[in-house]
């Protein structure tokens, strides 16, 4: 429920601002504004059903609302769209976006993706100077890092500790576990057991990590045990907080990594839990849940791993914040080429799936972190050259300021009709593949 909130509430301040984005610019230019809306008033997309709104005022020309279709919102400019033919016809009035000069509709159209790129700026910022920047350096993985089978076939080891990729040094750990999957580097470098090994890194390993959804490697820690849940085959076995699990079956277990695909062979069934307790070596036998579970938690890597945070004054944390934003930004925009293969569409997700981004508890630097990211999304989505984005609108000005032609309202208007069934096809298959993961 937590989760939910979190998302409703970001959701609901990026539509606000995304929105005032084109609003305020567009009153700027003296345009009129019939209205501006949180959410829908009508059954989106078809706007002339079920059309009535939660709370509406009128201000001067522009109402204010609250629309009763969530997960959206709209800014009504007047001679913008949506418009009937016979209104088309006419000479536009000199309030109609239609009669506004070519740059001042660009600066109109590119208001809302302006304002969420700004957002994240300010977020990245302010969370820069309240947190700080933690983060886990290479050289502090003491036990080195955990390898995925995908990885293992590549060259790589359980124990491996990174050193670089491509021969350029690695500091930040994560950064360059995501690095390996969106940069798509030709050789790691790491260190086994004293010697430095340079690994090729083959082509398509990013597919084959998107396809199994997992990340090549990762920072390894032991499964020492927090919390033993009574009641459970853990509890009646005897296993204590402190206990450091090293083995469950035939399966020796140096990183905690490894757990839920051991643990998820031998459902409901008995096996033989190997332990260090006080510097002794025991074993138990501990049933297995149907859930896959042994009935304990394990104890968070940063009780093993030391992680370093860097700290900044006020007018520092701006720089840091620019430097994220476009670090996060880039990322995506590395991301997007996935989605042109079968693997990557098959694993786009909608509104199920950017929920899961927030936090399960009120960890708000983690809120505000994912509102910023998801932010730049929006804005990068809404760039997009598709006719009904602010894309769309802005290739047809761009058309005009450079041809000096005028995109006619009829080709404008079959444009975005083609725009609005693609997004929304886009929308169905989305979802519809949260959907078919959540009964699978």
């Amino acid at each position: 429920m937590i989760k939910f909130t979190l998302f409703f509430l970001s959701l609901s301040l990026l539509i606000i601002l995304h929105e005032f984005g084109h609003f305020i610019t567009a009153r700027m230019f003296k345009t009129k504004v019939n209205k501006f809306y949180l959410f829908f008033d009508f059954l989106f997309p078809l706007s002339n059903v079920m059309q009535f709104a939660i709370f509406k005022k009128k201000i001067g020309d522009t109402e204010y609302g609250l629309g009763w279709f969530p997960f959206g919102g709209y800014v009504d400019i007047d001679g913008m769209m949506g418009d009937p033919d016979d209104k088309l016809a006419k000479e536009p009035e000199p309030h109609e976006f239609r009669a506004k000069k070519p740059y001042q509709r660009l600066i109109i159209l590119a208001g809302g993706i302006t304002m969420n790129f700004l957002l994240g700026i300010l977020i990245f910022s302010m969370v820069s100077w309240a947190y700080g920047v933690t983060y886990l350096p290479a050289k502090n993985l003491k036990y080195g890092i955990y390898v995925d089978p995908i990885g293992e076939k590549i060259g790589l080891k359980n124990g491996d500790k990174v050193l670089s990729l491509d021969n350029v040094p690695v500091d930040d750990f994560h950064k360059a576990a995501v690095a390996i999957l969106l940069d798509q580097p030709k050789s790691i470098q790491v260190d086994r057991n004293g010697e430095k090994i340079s690994i090729p890194i083959p082509a398509g390993l990013d597919l084959k990590a998107v396809d199994k959804e997992v990340m090549l490697i990762d920072a390894g820690y032991p499964f020492v045990i927090a919390e033993v849940t009574p009641e459970t085959g853990a509890a009646f076995a005897g296993l204590k907080k402190g206990d450091h699990i090293v083995s469950i079956g035939k399966d020796t277990m140096p990183f905690f990594q490894q757990y839920s695909s051991v643990i998820g062979r031998n459902k409901g069934k008995w096996v033989h839990v190997g332990y260090e307790r006080g510097g002794q070596l025991r074993s138990d036998s501990v049933m297995v849940s149907d859930a896959g579970s042994l009935g304990v938690y394990c104890k968070p890597p940063t009780d093993f791993l030391e992680v370093k945070t860097m700290e900044f004054g006020f007018f520092a944390a701006w720089g840091e914040g620019w430097k994220r934003t476009t670090s996060s930004l880039s990322n995506y925009v590395k991301q997007f080429r996935l989605l042109f293969s079968k693997v990557g569409a098959s694993k786009m997700g909608g509104f199920g799936s950017i929920s899961k981004l927030y936090p399960s508890g009120w960890d708000w630097e983690a809120f505000w972190v994912t509102t910023a990211t998801i932010s730049l999304i929006l804005a990068f989505m809404n760039l997009l050259p598709i006719p009904v984005l602010d894309g769309g609108y802005i290739l047809f000005v761009l058309w005009e300021m450079i041809t000096r032609k005028k995109v006619s309202d009829k080709f404008m208007q079959r444009a975005l009709t083609i725009g609005m069934y693609f997004v929304l096809a886009l929308l169905v298959f989305s979802n519809g593949n949260d959907i078919v993961r959540a009964f699978k």
